[in-house]
């Protein structure tokens, strides 16, 4: 019987709740949510999105408190599994931003929390497509044992992820035209895995008598006997490994019969000693307490934490008498590795060598998380006093990273360089109109263009193109309460993707997301 290596799964869940980035959110604020273009705001949210523009602020305490709703389904479909669909669910209903700012003279300082990353939990009721596949491969690697090709299981996935920022920085207006800014985020990262896979049943040519761990692990304890019924004939010098089988050192045909029954042929039974017999029995043994392991029942609970620095700059300039403003900031890449802390953990794969088994989040193992660096820029035009357009662009450093990947086509190990061809790019416009001195109300359009290739795409972690569309309305309760509301919606552009099999035959994974969220806030100036 071939050695058994497992492969069911092994993902890092990376998801970020708005399509800002690989794993960066900028849906930072409840004014964004109505416009979706916010790079050159010289409102109180520009903490955020254009924070060197907060001294365009009046002097005195400014604060802004948001949260959005947020719905997100993953879909993953593979042809392999008869076109099954595979959906992940991920909500977040609370997803809190707070940008505060004084302002006094030519200075501004402000502070800002945001879920700069993640920020919801995912789940697969049913699992995914690698669980399953590495489940039905299974009936081929035992068919030796009677499996016939049919199989059940029972399987669930939850992942959560969080990234929270706190912000804090210093804006300086050098003149009327130029603003300058710079500050720091710190970052914590949260990530929790929880799941199982249980009942794993492959059927035989007899109903009654399926593959399980317990029936598995049977015969493999009766397989080991074998040998170890050997090594006591030679412990008592009753028989010699170097003894043929046969007639009258094999009497009762216990080895001849137990060597059939592992699929030897009588041929080759007459070419082996005794001491060939008990590696055959020990060797089959160990192969089947492998394949015990594959249909055992498995638990998952895990987590990864680790925090980072991300340095910001940024600067902003107002021109024809402050109708048309200019905003850009650099975020720097933030160094980020990620610690785990396991408690159960699931088996994905035995070294063929020691038979060692290795799993998805060994305890202690760190795990590289860096934040790409993000270049992002706006600019706003007053057509009218009633009228506001707005042009956002985003870049992102994806490939300065130092993520490692299993490439999906071979297993082996890769880096950015391998799965990543260009970074993350963003760009939209948007428009807000005035409708009385209390409300205005606004719309706009966002799109992106991911930059990576084939070998980044897997069950959990993946990333499409995407239009978003959003809308809503800003109401001044008076001088100083103002209310933000509003939607949009992310539609993503499927990716089908061709993996092998084996040199000529090929299975599809498509991969599809949906989402949508809500936002509201109140902004204070005091």
């Amino acid at each position: 019987m071939k050695k058994i290596t497992l492969t069911l799964l092994s993902f890092i869940l990376t998801f970020s709740m708005f399509a800002g980035g690989l794993v960066t959110n900028t849906n930072q604020s409840a004014a964004w949510t109505r416009m979706l273009n916010r790079n050159a705001t010289v409102e109180i949210d520009a903490v955020f999105f254009n924070p060197a523009a907060l001294t365009k602020l009046e002097d005195g305490f400014h604060l802004s408190l948001s949260n959005q709703i947020i719905g997100q389904t993953k879909s993953i479909t593979n042809s392999a599994l008869g076109g099954r669909t595979f959906d992940g669910d991920v909500f977040a209903p609370v997803y809190p931003s707070v940008s505060a700012a004084y302002k006094t003279g030519k200075f501004a300082f402000s502070f800002g929390f945001y879920p700069v990353g993640g920020g919801g939990s995912a789940e697969f009721n049913d699992g995914v497509p690698s669980i399953e596949m590495g489940i039905a491969s299974l009936p081929t690697a035992l068919a030796t044992l009677g499996a016939t090709g049919a199989y059940s299981y029972n399987t669930y996935l939850e992942g959560s992820s969080v990234y929270f920022g706190i912000q804090g920085g210093i804006s300086y207006e050098i003149n009327d035209m130029i603003s300058v800014f710079a500050g720091a985020r710190y970052v914590m990262a949260k990530n929790t895995y929880s799941g199982y896979i249980r009942d794993v049943t492959l059927q035989t040519a007899d109903p009654n008598s399926p593959l399980t761990n317990a029936s598995v692990t049977a015969m493999a304890d009766a397989t080991k006997a074998g040998g170890d019924n050997l090594q006591a004939a030679f412990d008592a010098q009753l028989l010699d490994p170097a003894y043929p089988i046969n007639g009258a050192t094999d009497p009762d045909g216990t080895v001849t019969n137990g060597l059939i029954a592992l699929g030897y042929t009588q041929a080759q039974i007459d070419q082996m000693n005794m001491g060939d017999a008990q590696t055959a029995f020990y060797g089959a043994a160990t192969n089947m307490y492998t394949a015990a392991g594959a249909l055992a029942d498995q638990e998952l609970d895990a987590e990864q934490t680790g925090s980072g620095i991300t340095p910001i700059i940024g600067v902003n300039l107002s021109l024809m008498e402050d109708r048309l403003n200019i905003g850009l900031k650099y975020e720097f890449k933030t160094a980020l590795t990620l610690t785990n802390s396991t408690t159960k953990d699931i088996v994905t794969g035995v070294d063929p060598v020691t038979g060692t088994p290795t799993t998805m989040f060994p305890d202690g193992a760190e795990v590289n998380a860096d934040i790409p660096a993000l270049l992002s820029g706006g600019v706003s035009f007053k057509v009218t006093d009633a009228l506001r357009i707005e042009a956002d662009f985003e870049t992102y450093f994806d490939k300065n990273v130092d993520w490692v990947r299993t490439n999906p086509f071979t297993g082996d190990d890769i880096t950015a360089d391998d799965f990543i061809d260009a970074g993350y790019m963003v760009y939209g416009l948007g428009l807000e109109y005035t409708i009385s001195d209390a409300l205005l109300i606004s719309a706009g359009w966002s799109g992106s263009q991911t930059g990576v290739n084939d070998k980044y795409q897997t069950d959990l972690s993946y990333s499409l193109n995407t239009n978003t569309f959003g809308a809503g309305f800003a109401y001044s309760i008076n001088d100083m309460i103002k209310l933000n509301l509003g939607g949009y919606y992310v539609m993503y552009a499927e990716n089908t993707i061709q993996y092998p099999v084996t040199t000529t035959t090929f299975y599809t994974q498509t991969y599809d997301t949906k989402l949508w969220g809500i936002g509201i806030g109140l902004d204070f100036s005091f």
